[in-house]
């Protein structure tokens, strides 16, 4: 059997989405790489995309069959047929010991422990690795400039001796101070020889002022007539203002801790992990969703488990009742 349409469509869509899933076979998960610099090349390498498959995400996601209908124009049922048909055919080769290359993809082959493994094609890690970017060199700069110290050779600046500032000032005080002496010898010797000197001095320190007191004290009075009796008395009533009603205190129930989760299937386009928790609610489960950012996919839990014993009982019984893609996650 020829893989028609999974070797012609699979390849490019690869550049559209980050998971592609061939139903019932597997799923290629494309995970982002950041730019980093290389040591030992001393380049700088760009973003890129590694290509893993994992033979866990078999629920359809609807992508493949999508793109069929885009190249073919049937309708989805025909489309979906057409893909389970080639995943089959993958299936019984591999379980052969054969390997299935798809052009521009990789080589597809079980391992010695049964498990279905992925070999990427070089065509495809250079597509994806790069963007179209190449690798930038980047040489780590070295300075090999060496300072050398100047050679002063000019004439030498002359030294012009200047007096401190203090002895200018203390030059000048002695020169203003004979003046101001001779001055106060002089005049003390006027005052001295002066007959209304008390005058002069006395008018510096004017003589105190005497105050007569012309208080008289009042007729006596009696204290008593100030009395007054009071008759009517204040009575003040203490009024216990009933309490405010307390709110129950609300004991905030522990919850449960989740490290294993069941994952029921796996995919690219939100809708579609929707329309698997709606049919498990149907069948009585409880499903949860949960996002991974780092390769965009929504997963659709059927349960959440704190141990790992009730998780892997769980998992048996979802594959018992027909969920047979089922498979565990631990939570980090």
């Amino acid at each position: 059997m020829e893989l028609k349409y999974t070797r012609a469509l699979l390849p490019g869509m690869f550049f559209d989405y980050d998971c592609v899933i061939i139903p019932g076979f597997g799923g290629f998960v494309c995970n982002e790489r950041p730019a980093w610099y290389d040591d030992d090349k001393e380049e700088v390498v760009p973003p890129s995309r590694d290509v893993l498959f994992n033979p866990n995400l078999t629920h359809n996601d609807g992508l493949l069959a999508q793109e069929i209908i885009r190249s073919t124009g049937v309708s989805y049922s025909e489309a979906l047929k057409l893909a389970e048909e080639e995943a089959q055919f993958i299936s019984s080769e591999l379980k052969r010991g054969k390997s299935v290359e798809i052009l521009g993809v990789g080589r597809l082959y079980s391992g010695h422990d049964g498990v279905n493994r992925f070999a990427p094609d070089a065509e495809l890690v250079r597509t994806l690795s790069s963007f179209g970017h190449s690798r930038i060199p980047l040489a780590k700069l070295q300075s090999n400039t060496e300072v050398k110290p100047e050679s002063n050779k000019g004439k030498e600046t002359p030294v012009v001796p200047m007096a401190p500032f203090r002895k200018k000032i203390a030059k000048v005080a002695a020169i203003l101070a004979l003046p101001i002496a001779a001055g106060t010898i002089i005049g003390g010797a006027y005052i001295a020889s002066d007959n209304s000197g008390s005058n002069t001095l006395l008018s510096l320190f004017p003589a105190p002022e005497v105050i007569i007191s012309t208080f008289t004290p009042s007729e006596p009075t009696d204290l008593a007539s100030f009395d007054e009796t009071v008759d009517d008395e204040i009575k003040i009533e203490f009024v216990d203002p009933t309490p405010e009603p307390e709110d129950p205190v609300v004991v905030a129930k522990n919850k449960r801790k989740v490290n294993f989760l069941i994952i029921g299937g796996a995919f690219a386009i939100e809708e579609n992990a929707h329309n698997l928790a709606d049919e498990l609610r149907t069948e009585g489960y409880t499903p949860t969703l949960h996002y991974q950012s780092h390769n965009k996919l929504h997963l659709v839990a059927i349960g959440e488990f704190e141990k790992e014993d009730a998780a892997r009982k769980a998992m048996a019984q979802a594959r018992r009742s027909g969920y047979k893609a089922s498979w565990l996650k631990k939570l980090r």
